[in-house]
């Protein structure tokens, strides 16, 4: 009820301010209110009032002021795990950057969709995000944001346990600028994949020392305690362990985190078992549940959000590329028709016109056919294993097929349409129960749901009809 009553004054007094202020107060409403409320973990009143300072950049007409502001609002929603809104306010910067054509804010802009795309669950196209921030932040020797880049990165190596690379994303952080949450990480992987206490500890107290001045927002002090508790439960002191966890627990439900607040109620869980205390391993499970539903849910709605991305950037590309190619053709054509002129033949130039586009045609189709066909074992692999990535890699492959099922129904899923790029890859139902984890009942239906939706032929197998597709 308190944080609500702030947050209704802020907008309320916010909105007294904006209408009587400057650039030089709206600098300093940025700098000293909301950088300052997001330090201190008060995530939501930071956002009221960083919404009105863009607002207020807007109406000066201060592009370079708004796309900042817009960054760093998308970085605090990205922290809520409100992810369809950080991209948002990502896709306004990067518009506005366009404009003011700043690198240095561009890589910055660039990892902060890639960890909204690692939220929810595009593993390597988060990394792809990231090696290209890096690169910038490389070349301009910023540490600061090299060490954000390398913690960023250090996550989604994690969670795909490549613990070396883990490990060495987290080193470079750490080098690049010391932190509490780069210290607490470092003794995290020396607690799950390398098993040295000494050096756990080591980084845990050095993580105490950095803490104890105050300097650093207080999110970090609640992975500080979390990964203290890991500790704990390490030495079989699961009552430390317990006291620990809870204190981390408070602070990331003080700053709205859910991913954090679900990962706590998970180790709790297996802590109060320990300890013997069945009523709340049964409490912290169901928490722990009702969030991981949630954020599932979350996920599964926006996750079409980087397939247009990637489309729209690709189209892009297809422009740009098309524009480069209609200059280079018609240079060619004026000395073709220089040459036209002088020897009198335009008849046969235009021959040679024709020869040349035909040549491009087939090497484009030919490289084509050869990138599908190496990328045909990668797209198959990633169906078996379930990957978020199948559907946007085999629409890569074969994006004929996506668009000639849209164009047939515009309005389908795209939980269906990664159920036709199983079917049109040749897998029968049990393979395709088998590797998304449904019965295979299941699958028998949503393909009957299919044949209806499409108006598939009776008598034609929805496997040879997919096939006749991907033809057309």
């Amino acid at each position: 009820m308190n944080k609500i009553i702030t947050i209704l004054l802020l907008i309320f007094f916010s909105d007294f301010y904006f209408a009587q202020n400057s650039k030089k107060e709206l600098d300093s409403l940025f700098n000293k209110k909301v950088k300052v409320l997001f330090s201190e973990g008060k995530l939501d009143e930071s956002l009221v009032v960083c919404k009105q300072v863009i607002a207020g950049y807007d109406q000066l007409g201060d592009d370079k002021a708004s796309l900042q502001a817009n960054m760093f609002a998308a970085s605090i929603c990205s922290n809520l795990f409100r992810t369809k809104e950080s991209l948002k306010y990502l896709d306004i910067a990067s518009q506005k950057n366009t404009i003011v054509n700043d690198e240095n804010i561009g890589s910055k802009i660039t990892a902060e969709y890639g960890r909204n795309y690692k939220n929810i669950g595009f593993f390597d196209l988060a990394l792809e995000y990231y090696d290209k921030a890096i690169d910038v932040a490389r070349k301009e020797k910023n540490k600061k944001s090299l060490e954000y880049f390398y913690s960023l990165q250090s996550v989604v190596f994690e969670e795909q346990k490549k613990s070396d690379k883990f490990y060495v994303s987290l080193t470079k952080a750490h080098q690049s600028l010391p932190t509490v949450y780069n210290s607490a990480r470092l003794a995290k992987y020396f607690l799950v994949f390398n098993k040295n206490l000494d050096s756990a500890k080591f980084y845990l107290d050095l993580g105490d020392k950095m803490a104890s001045t105050n300097t650093f927002p207080v999110f970090q002090e609640s992975i500080l305690d979390r990964n203290w508790g890991r500790y704990f439960i390490e030495t079989q002191d699961y009552r430390k362990a317990a006291s620990y966890l809870e204190k981390s627990l408070e602070i990331s439900k003080k700053l709205n985190k859910p991913q954090d607040i679900k990962d706590t109620h998970r180790m709790l869980a297996d802590v109060y078992k320990l300890i013997g205390d069945y009523k709340k391993t049964t409490q912290s499970l169901e928490k722990y549940t009702v969030i991981t539903d949630s954020l599932s849910s979350e996920r599964e709605e926006i996750q079409h959000l980087p397939l247009q991305k990637i489309v729209k950037e690709k189209d892009l590309a297809s422009k740009k590329s098309f524009n480069l190619l209609y200059l280079i053709i018609f240079a060619i054509s004026i000395v073709f028709l220089i040459v036209y002129l002088v020897l009198r033949k335009r008849k046969q130039d235009q021959i040679k016109e024709n020869e040349v586009k035909i040549h491009l045609k087939e090497e484009e189709n030919r490289m084509l056919h050869q990138k599908v066909n190496e990328k045909f074992e990668d797209v198959i692999q990633l169906a078996k294993n379930n990957s978020p990535e199948f559907f946007t890699r085999f629409q890569e492959v074969y994006p004929q097929v996506i668009g000639n099922l849209l164009k047939l129904e515009p309005r389908m899923r795209v939980s269906e349409l990664t159920l036709c790029a199983y079917i049109y890859l040749g897998f029968n139902t049990k393979d395709i129960a088998n590797y998304t984890f449904r019965t295979i009942s299941t699958v028998r239906n949503r393909k009957h749901n299919l044949r209806t939706k499409l108006n598939i032929p009776s008598e034609e197998s929805t496997e040879l009809w997919f096939k006749k597709l991907g033809q057309n």
